[in-house]
């Protein structure tokens, strides 16, 4: 319903409800005050009539008597008067119409004055001297009091709409004021959704409230419009610094990709590099250089040396790599030796602490104002590659994505220069004697040299020679290498055919690793590792070789295979010893399972028979009270029965078997409420423990209602079961769990706890904690405590202190299994001999879904 329609409909169903309400009481009391009114009158006009015609009575002068009540002809409202004498005879009447003659004989009453639907009649009795003469009765009609009824009624129905039409012109004005700012603002919040548009205001207009309100809305959309305005710069800036980190890593992945690098050529890339960070950065000059430290110099030596420049690329121009670095440069490496900062960041060098007075001045006749110092490598390296960055003629305040991308560039440039000199190690190292004779004539493996033209040696070192038997190495250049090997391998292949394959694959480009077998003089074969690869000298192309060898590898390989076959038949035969014993073990496991299980199911079924025997001796006492209370009523029944049959039934009989009726009833429904109330709590939690259902519930009425039906065992002994749980817990969990977790911890204070010669108390509370989510429940009593060695094991299936007495070790595993399976909590206990017992559930109020913990069986 629209506000303005809502609010007229109150305005008039408060204004013509309070007029009706009015005038109903006013109408009411109005024609209470006229029957009263009637009543006296009609009383005055009675002890007039009978104090004139006390005489005529008197002295039996009906006549005088007629004429006395004739004069009500003049009293409108009267439809009749009638006199009787003592006896009850008519003595003298007076009617207004014939149809309302009085009766010949009346019955003597007292003073009444009675009222019907439409008439009024008043009884008079005449005494003379305290004794009754006769009884004058008037009837008057009821029509005025109704027709002033009726003026009344119309009356205030005028008024009432009257009153209706001023409150409906009041109304639709007071709505005005109020929808229609409600409606433009409403108008100009949809204008905003549409459009997106938070220039709109709403006007300020209506009562103060809705001036409020719209001020208020205002303000919101003029925050939502700030809040757009910086989310949007925000966005832009991060989007144009998105842009620029992107370019800054797309140079350096073509710096990393450029031929430069790949030929480790450190110059041509810092020139590269320095024209192309300049231009991305738009800065005035960019300087790479590096320093040289060797340990061996001194401090004031290296602080001396100045630093290479390999590029310097200043106001758009790349400059001859001649003599040192800036003055930025050297300012940036001089911070680092006395801090080992990794970079050196300089936003106004007029104002910069770190920076001496020479430096400054150098700096300033530069036209530096601003400069980047970025530093990769160490003096461990004996090379130091930084970059730096200025600024000339502005300061600048250096990003972070600057600093950063200066960073990476050093880091660059000495990886770079770190493969370059590697690479001069390397072509130095192959172009010297001394690498040859370590590499091939001093080496520790065979090493030798094979024309694949004519299948023969011709070059080896001293290790070769003596692997083969010979004692100079004109002994073994010249002959081929299937001349030092045996005809066959150990697995049937020629050796030829072997060493031409091995040959063919090594030319071919691929390094060829094989195992053979070679002869050495005057002993057995022996094994070797080979390895050909192919080079290519001045004049041919040519396959080395080397040897590593493997005889004792070999040996031991055999040596292993036969003992692997014997372990093999003794593992077989273990193997079927072992499956005959696990099928054994498999058997025996599945059989005490099934015992576990069926003993947890009896424990189940026995709790709920406990829960059974305290539901029935509750029930016994209102069932026994309703069967007394019937017999008492079917007594009474048959009682009333034979005196209405004999004829003899008195009021006295039939009052007082009302009144037994009536108690023996409310009795009897007490009785069955409280047994219907005993058994749906019954039926609840017996629900719950056999069903297994998962549903919401209270904690306090679920352990309240298991309280109640475990009293009965509690009631026989002199101990207490009190529950202490606060209102509010709810918890979305398996309740019959629950149950049977407190059935067991409660029946256990029963069983272990307390003592028949000792009152005891048990006591269960709960404390709901971590913002509502856990709830911490607790089962403790003040009875003689566990063992502190049986403390440890009681939650160990069979385990427990009464064997060969009724326990089977398995409640408090159930409770244990439960909790932490199905309840998804944790069990805990605290004990002591003598100071009772304490156990802490630690329970979400939001138990697992069952696919994941419910697996115990129930």
């Amino acid at each position: 319903m629209p506000i303005s329609r809502l609010s007229v409909s109150l305005i008039m169903a408060v204004c013509v409800g309070t007029l009706l309400l009015s005038s109903v009481m006013h109408i009411w009391y109005e024609a209470r005050g006229a029957r009263e009114a009637l009543g006296d009158e009609l009383s005055s006009i009675a002890a007039l009539l009978g104090n004139r015609s006390t005489a005529a009575i008197a002295f039996d002068d009906s006549k005088t008597a007629q004429e006395n009540l004739a004069a009500l002809q003049a009293v409108k409202h009267v439809n009749s008067a009638c006199l009787y004498g003592d006896a009850g005879e008519l003595f003298a009447s007076f009617s207004r119409r014939h149809d309302q003659a009085c009766p010949v004989h009346v019955a003597s009453d007292e003073q009444v004055l009675t009222s019907q639907a439409d008439a009024l009649r008043v009884r008079y009795a005449i005494q003379l001297d305290d004794q009754k003469l006769a009884l004058l009765v008037i009837e008057s009609s009821l029509d005025a009091v109704h027709q002033r009824i009726w003026y009344q009624v119309k009356l205030q129905g005028g008024v009432v709409l009257l009153a209706a039409l001023l409150a409906l012109g009041v109304a639709m004005r007071m709505q005005g004021l109020i929808s229609k700012p409600l409606a433009e603002l409403s108008a100009v919040a949809n204008e905003i959704v549409v459009r997106r548009d938070y220039a709109l205001r709403a006007g300020e207009m209506g009562p103060l409230e809705l001036m409020d309100l719209a001020r208020s809305f205002n303000l919101l959309i003029h925050t939502i419009e700030q809040q757009n305005v910086e989310l949007e710069a925000g966005r832009r800036a991060a989007l144009a610094r998105f842009e620029r980190a992107r370019s800054y890593q797309m140079a350096l992945s073509s710096l990393a990709k450029s031929a430069a690098a790949n030929d480790a050529d450190v110059e041509a890339l810092a020139q590269l590099a320095a024209a192309t960070f300049a231009q991305l950065l738009a800065l005035s000059c960019v300087s790479v250089c590096m320093q040289a430290e060797h340990a061996e110099q001194s401090e004031s030596a290296q602080q001396e040396s100045p630093p290479l420049a390999l590029a310097v690329f200043c106001d758009g121009a790349l400059l001859a790599p001649a003599g040192s670095c800036s003055a930025a440069a050297a300012a940036g490496l001089a911070a680092w030796r006395l801090g080992g900062e990794r970079y050196v960041q300089v936003n106004d060098v007029a104002h910069e602490t770190r920076l001496s007075r020479s430096q400054v001045a150098d700096l300033s006749a530069q036209g530096t104002h601003s400069f980047l110092w970025v530093a990769a490598g160490s003096s461990q390296s004996a090379q130091l590659s930084f970059v730096c960055l200025e600024q000339r003629g502005a300061r600048r305040h250096w990003s972070s994505d600057e600093i950063a991308v200066a960073g990476e560039l050093a880091d660059l440039l000495a990886l770079v220069e770190r493969d370059s000199r590697r690479r001069r190690a390397e072509r130095l190292l192959r172009s010297s004697n001394a690498y040859n004779k370590l590499l091939f004539r001093e080496s520790c493996l065979p090493q030798g040299v094979l024309d694949p033209q004519t299948m023969r040696f011709v070059d080896c070192n001293r290790v070769a020679v003596e692997v083969f038997g010979f004692s100079q190495a004109q002994q073994l250049l010249g002959l081929t290498p299937a001349e030092v090997a045996p005809l066959q391998q150990a697995d049937g292949e020629l050796s030829a055919s072997l060493l031409e394959q091995r040959i063919a694959a090594a030319l071919a480009g691929e390094l060829s690793v094989f195992e053979m077998q070679f002869l050495r003089a005057g002993q057995p074969p022996w094994d070797a590792e080979v390895h050909l690869d192919r080079f290519d000298s001045e004049t041919a192309t040519l396959v080395q070789f080397s040897l590593i060898d493997i005889s004792t590898r070999v040996q031991a390989q055999r040596a292993m295979a036969s003992l692997n076959q014997d372990l093999e038949l003794r593992v077989a035969r273990r193997t079927a010893a072992l499956s005959d014993a696990n099928q054994q073990l498999s058997e025996t496991l599945d059989t005490l399972q099934k015992t576990k299980d069926e003993l947890v199911r009896n424990e189940r079924l026995g709790s709920l028979g406990a829960l059974v025997a305290g539901v029935a001796h509750e029930l016994n006492t209102p069932i026994g009270n309703s069967l007394v209370v019937a017999s008492t009523l079917q007594d009474g029944a048959g009682s009333l029965a034979m005196e209405v049959e004999a004829g003899t039934v008195r009021r006295s009989s039939m009052t007082s078997y009302l009144e037994m009726a009536r108690e023996s009833s409310a009795l009897l429904m007490r009785n069955l409420h409280r047994a219907a109330e005993l058994v749906s709590r019954f039926k609840q939690i017996a629900g719950d423990q056999t069903s297994g259902q998962r549903r919401q519930f209270e904690l306090r009425s679920t352990v309240e209602e298991l309280v109640e039906t475990l009293q009965p065992q509690f009631r026989v002994t002199p101990h207490q079961l009190v529950a202490e749980i606060p209102a509010g817990i709810v918890m979305d969990s398996w309740p019959g769990d629950l149950e049977r977790v407190l059935v067991q911890l409660v029946g256990n204070t029963l069983v272990h706890a307390h003592q028949l010669e000792k009152a005891g108390c048990t006591v269960i509370s709960a404390t709901l904690y971590d913002a509502g989510q856990r709830v911490q429940l607790v089962v403790a009593d003040n009875g003689q405590g566990i063992d502190p060695k049986s403390l440890p094991r009681i939650f160990d299936p069979f385990f427990t202190t009464r064997l060969g007495s009724g326990g089977n070790g398995l409640g408090l595993h159930t409770v244990f299994s439960l909790v932490t399976k199905s309840l998804g909590g944790r069990v805990s206990v605290e004990s002591a001999p003598g100071a009772g017992c304490k156990f802490t559930l630690d329970l979400p109020c939001v138990a697992p879904q069952a696919s994941q913990y419910r697996d115990f069986p129930h």
